[in-house]
């Protein structure tokens, strides 16, 4: 969420929800806080946000299934989206996305490396 908030900063939208972010993570920062850190742009904060991104993406095509068929369903939406969707985004960033492809958008702008493998995502899923 903060990868999208920030590219949405940079290319000049200032909605209300843009301002929030730029607002709070300037007062921490002015408190203090390491910038980075204070705008939630740290690597140990993208890493929350793609792991609830996935985490939430998997509960949206396997609810209440067991991590590992979930896991299954989620590398293959994964895979999908990287191969298929996320060129097609590339191209139009104002493309209407499914519920889904709006979470995987989102692990993906997080970074880092989204896992791919069943194994992998299991890990994080458990």
């Amino acid at each position: 969420m903060t990868a999208e908030l920030a590219r949405r900063a940079a290319a000049g939208d200032m909605d209300p929800e843009v301002l929030v972010w730029v607002r709070t993570g300037l007062a921490r920062h002015l408190a203090g806080d390491d910038l980075v850190q204070a705008m939630g742009l740290d690597r140990a904060s993208r890493l929350r946000q793609r792991n609830q991104a996935l985490q939430e993406a998997a509960a949206l095509l396997a609810p209440g299934a067991d991590p590992w068929p979930a896991a299954g369903r989620l590398a293959e939406a994964v895979r999908h989206y990287q191969n298929r969707t996320a060129p097609l985004v590339e191209r139009d960033l104002a493309r209407a996305l499914s519920p889904l492809d709006a979470l995987l958008r989102r692990a993906f702008e997080a970074g880092p490396r989204v896992p791919v493998t069943q194994n992998n995502l299991y890990l994080l899923l458990r």
